[in-house]
């Protein structure tokens, strides 16, 4: 069988949890939809509606599915601040009354200024206004009362994690003025005090440059859009079901079983040792023999010195196949995806082949290795949410749920991502994943359970897809992470919530995370991360802190995986 298991052994093994619970360990999933409503206001200063402006066209060609020719394609993961915005833009929590607002919103695109992807290229212009729009915030009443950690935008281009990178999106009045308000951001380590406060927020996924916002995806609409070739994804002669593939009703039909393609170099140590030890490596459990292995997906798009003896990783292989497709004899170029590098002619290609080959093979495998690269996070996880497949974090874990995993207060992501230490995956990969391949085999209800989680959980980590809520998820990490229990009980009583001074402790402000959050507290953020970046170098002094005490929430246990 191709990795599935026969009909009697499903119907003899009942739900099971990896932690040895029964299915009862996972609560209703409706029961912990937080009821926290948060009132915001988009601050509408001159300069800012002018900085907002500049950049509709931009936005708004991204949100139709077509990538600007301004902005690199890297860029894909990190434009979150268009969904960001348009997301909230028509939100009926936004008040137009500021008096009323709990957090004001920046309307700001600091990675399409950045890429100078705006309407104005000219940065001493840009800059110009951001320093005008500085001077008009600050003169706010709303922006004195506490200090701009209740101001937010969302900011996510590495090139941020250098006091340098934003300057030159806004320039430097707005970059000081950013040391004191809240991002959103993927990794919120803040050794060198770069802002106030900071919430992780998920990265925009391959999706935003392949589709427009809000749509479903199925991994069969870039074959039939032709973004890539059935050859260039099918790797034997299964091309005649390529547009109505067995995966389609059964995810146990996926054709691959582990899933990697990417930069590999010397920035990047965990791929490497991955194409070393798991490329060819088809893993089956000793108590299961019936099983059959399926092949992996190891595709490297660089040129990776060490991996082959010769220095040189080979292209995946091509060959010539005679295949039958609707009765008529064809003869076709298909090759096998592990161990290799992608093939050398994308230039001849679609623009977005890499993207669309990429999101496809994910779409076809059952597990989405996550390594870190240059931090300690990894972009690809959010891919695994748009294609259904079950997410393995290869990292240091601890500071990865600390400082780059987001919205933990209402996502149980221990109960459906599997994650392994950095440290024992350099110790022996295929020691380290073999819990995560037999669970595969053995145990398909604990899949089905995962599966059915990320998809349900999906809507708050993808910001692109149907019915996102990423912006809401943002705003209520926000009210518990960065605002303080004195900043909350203030506006309440500024804004007359009927709840009686003795019982505001009981508002939704101060309610309990449905699911345990350890992300790293306001405080916690300035403390040095010595693992989140690659060539970190320990500062000779930790940055003075601006920040009032912060109050954290408790939270009820969730199934550890």
């Amino acid at each position: 069988m191709h990795l599935r298991m026969r009909a009697q052994e499903k119907a003899s093994i009942t739900r099971f949890l990896s932690s040895g619970q029964d299915d009862s360990a996972f609560a209703d999933l409706r029961a912990f939809e937080a009821d926290l409503e948060v009132p915001f206001f988009i601050l509408d200063t001159p300069a800012l509606v002018e900085l907002h402006r500049m950049c509709q066209e931009t936005a708004q060609s991204i949100l139709n599915g077509d990538w600007p020719s301004e902005l690199v394609l890297d860029d894909k993961k990190n434009i979150n601040e268009v969904y960001w915005l348009h997301q909230l833009w028509t939100d009926p929590w936004r008040t137009r009354d500021p008096d009323k607002a709990l957090i004001f919103v920046l309307p700001v695109y600091p990675v399409l200024l950045l890429g100078r992807a705006c309407g104005e290229k000219d940065r001493k212009k840009v800059h110009k206004l951001g320093a005008q729009a500085v001077k008009e915030v600050t003169q706010l009443p709303a922006w004195h009362r506490n200090g701009g950690v209740d101001h937010v935008m969302v900011a996510t281009d590495w090139q941020f994690k250098v006091p340098g990178g934003f300057q030159r999106a806004l320039g430097k009045t707005f970059a000081n003025f950013a040391r004191n308000v809240t991002w959103g951001r993927h990794v919120t380590d803040n050794h060198r005090g770069l802002f106030g406060c900071a919430v992780t927020i998920p990265h925009t996924s391959s999706m935003t440059a392949l589709q427009p916002a809000y749509q479903p995806f199925e991994k069969e609409s870039l074959l039939e859009r032709g973004l890539i070739d059935a050859a260039d994804v099918f790797e034997d002669d299964r091309l005649d079901v390529a547009f109505d593939p067995p995966s389609r009703l059964d995810w146990f039909a996926r054709d691959y079983t582990m899933f990697f393609q990417g930069t590999v170099d010397g920035m990047r140590p965990f791929r490497i040792l991955a194409l070393k030890q798991l490329a060819g490596w088809h893993h089956r459990p000793a108590s299961c023999h019936d099983c059959t292995p399926a092949n992996n997906v190891f595709v490297s798009t660089t040129n990776v010195a060490g991996v082959e003896r010769k220095g040189k990783m080979p292209d995946c292989p091509r060959e010539q196949k005679k295949l039958r497709v609707q009765r008529v004899v064809q003869r076709v170029e298909m090759g096998k995806f592990e161990g290799c590098r992608a093939p050398s002619d994308q230039k001849k290609r679609h623009p977005l082949y890499a993207e669309a080959s990429f999101m496809h093979r994910l779409a076809n495998s059952k597990v989405n290795l996550c390594f870190r690269g240059t931090d300690v996070t990894s972009s690809r996880n959010v891919d695994g949410f748009w294609t259904g497949t079950l997410n393995v974090l290869i990292t240091e874990v601890e500071d990865m749920y600390k400082y780059a995993i987001a919205f933990q207060c209402e996502i149980p992501w221990r109960n459906f991502t599997y994650a392994i230490e950095g440290s024992a995956f350099k110790e022996d990969p295929r020691r380290a994943l073999r819990p995560v391949l037999d669970e595969l085999f053995l145990h398909p209800a604990s899949i089905r359970e995962k599966l059915r989680l990320m998809e349900y959980y999906s809507r708050k980590v993808l910001w692109n897809a149907p019915n996102s809520t990423a912006a809401r998820s943002t705003l209520r990490a926000m009210t518990r992470q960065c605002l303080t229990d004195e900043m909350k009980m203030e506006w309440l009583q500024r804004t007359h919530i009927e709840d009686g001074g003795d019982r505001y402790g009981d508002h939704p402000l101060f309610s309990r995370c449905a699911f345990p959050d350890t992300s790293a507290t306001r405080e916690e953020q300035r403390e040095p991360c010595v693992s989140c970046w690659v060539g970190y170098k320990t500062p000779t002094k930790k940055p003075p802190s601006t920040a009032d005490e912060h109050h954290t929430t408790s939270a009820q246990l969730e199934v550890q995986m």
